[in-house]
């Protein structure tokens, strides 16, 4: 959808009516997917819609309709049911009025080339991919997908374009590009992924050979006993804990009712010195949209600055509050429980690769990722989950063998103040972190794979 089309249906749907402030929003795009198992392609599938959400303030009622039609008499019907679920609702005594007019800094997140890229370029990268497992005599199973706008994980679809009463209109495109593989050779399975919002980045055959290498070292794992290790967090176990504990601890609304391991600790240490957290959407390597589902600016935010707690991140709700101004990390529509949240983290990395984090450690494990993590504390952000595909012994600086995985239970907020070093960033998961090294890292239990 264009910036010209998606204008003309939120000028219809936000046109100003008296008595009634109205706010309309456009998300969706175009998702396609190439999935492939047992060495072959097993499906191929094209998916684009939009779809329009509206709510109507009055005066301290609002109220939220959202729909798929986009015909003028479908956006006329999308109004009503907002209006009246505005005029059902409760009064929010703290409801805000809609933003006027904002400024927006440029990103240029889409990539032609991506956005057109076909089944038949997916197919030959995967074919690649395949080729390499096939040559090691191991199973490939992964996805490539591609797309433009704004359809994301589990087909959950963020704003494209948004304009309210007030004169406010924003419109920001962009495409993805995600290819993930695991190999897998009977018990043993490795993992590797690539991500960006072109597809001129993604080497299909490169990702595999570094999944193929993990799988054929997971052979024949050795069993140790639980306890604290010294580890080295590859990136993409390090996003995985990274995203809840943002979810947990680095919006606003946590920190204002007492429930993250920043309330009440802003200006004081809660990491080590060489931790630094940010929310930047205009990182070179995120490329975000440069407002929020509320249409406002998004702000580069420190979180955490040399071990420092900083600052959480605000929407308008939360920042008004404080008397302060939101930094544009409303993603969800407003209102919602959530409050804001940061979606572009970025965990500042050292200059090494993780080799050279291993070469550091007489005698630990080397992680790949994790899986199934779950709250345990959200105060100290303790997390449970497993380790998966790709778990090795370190001895001497080296890998050696696999190792049987275990069911890991760990503080966030103490692994970041356990952190001895860290390699060059890359974005893994929707987020762009270093691999760690960490000392005592806590393995509760040895798993049966």
């Amino acid at each position: 959808m264009t910036r010209d089309e998606a204008r003309a249906i939120l000028e219809r749907a936000a046109a100003p009516s008296e008595g009634r402030e109205i706010e309309a929003a456009i998300g969706g795009g175009r998702s396609e997917l190439t999935r492939f198992a047992n060495n072959e392609i097993t499906q191929n599938v094209s998916e684009r819609r939009y779809a329009l959400s509206v709510r109507v303030l009055r005066g301290k009622r609002t109220g939220r309709a959202t729909g798929n039609d986009l015909s003028p008499d479908g956006i006329a019907r999308l109004v009503g049911r907002a209006d009246l679920a505005a005029r059902l609702s409760p009064e929010i005594p703290d409801l805000l009025p809609l933003p006027p007019a904002q400024k927006y800094r440029e990103v240029d997140s889409a990539d032609a080339a991506t956005a057109s890229l076909g089944p038949d370029a997916r197919a030959r990268e995967v074919g690649r991919a395949v080729g390499r497992c096939k040559d090691a005599g191991i199973t490939a199973a992964g996805i490539y997908e591609t797309g433009s706008g704004t359809i994301g994980d589990y087909g959950v679809t963020s704003t494209l374009a948004i304009a309210n009463s007030s004169g406010l209109f924003a419109y920001h495109d962009r495409t993805n590009a995600r290819f993930s593989i695991s190999a897998l050779d009977g018990n043993a399975s490795g993992w590797a992924s690539a991500e960006s919002h072109s597809s001129r980045d993604i080497d299909g055959g490169a990702v595999a050979a570094r999944a193929v290498e993990k799988a054929i070292r997971s052979r024949d794992p050795e069993r140790r006993p639980p306890g604290p290790y010294t580890v080295v967090l590859e990136p993409a176990a390090v996003s995985d804990l990274l995203i809840d504990t943002a979810w947990l601890s680095f919006g606003a609304l946590p920190v204002q009712e007492g429930r993250s391991f920043l309330s009440g600790k802003l200006g004081r240490k809660v990491a080590g010195e060489n931790v630094t957290i940010r929310d930047d959407p205009y990182h070179p390597l995120h490329q975000g949209a440069p407002f929020d589902a509320e249409g406002m600016p998004t702000r580069a935010v420190t979180i955490i600055e040399r071990g420092v707690a900083s600052s959480p991140v605000y929407d308008r709700q939360t920042a008004a509050k404080e008397g302060k101004e939101s930094t544009g990390h409303s993603l969800l529509p407003s209102p919602n429980p959530h409050g804001p949240l940061a979606g572009h983290l970025v965990l500042e990395g050292g200059s090494g690769t993780i080799d050279d984090l291993v070469a550091r450690v007489d005698r630990g494990l080397l992680v790949t990722r994790v899986w199934y993590t779950n709250v345990v504390d959200p105060m100290t952000a303790t997390l449970t989950g497993m380790t998966r595909d790709g778990l090795f012994a370190i001895e001497g600086g080296k890998v050696r063998g696999a190792v049987r995985n275990f069911r890991f239970n760990q503080s966030v907020v103490q692994m970041l103040n356990e952190v001895e070093a860290l390699s060059g960033l890359e974005r893994v998961g929707g987020v762009v972190c270093p691999g760690l090294l960490v000392r005592s890292f806590h393995m509760s239990s040895v798993t049966e794979f």
